[in-house]
């Protein structure tokens, strides 16, 4: 069966949520099926950067937290 996992990054910081996504695979041996990645910026944000989200789509039996 084919699940999602969805990572949640900022833009500036890419670098944090690639090492989580990551670890995520290593560690669970993840067939990951494939990367949907999306930008969203908020109008007149006081941080600067917008959300990074990162979706994996993976193949198991069952969700991996």
């Amino acid at each position: 069966m084919i699940f999602v996992k969805t990572f949640k990054g900022y833009e500036d910081k890419t670098s944090q949520i690639d090492a989580a996504t990551n670890a995520w695979i290593l560690a669970n041996n993840v067939d990951v099926r494939a990367v949907e990645v999306v930008l969203s910026h908020e109008q007149g944000s006081r941080a600067g950067s917008g959300d990074l989200l990162f979706t994996v789509l993976y193949k198991a039996d069952e969700p991996i937290p």
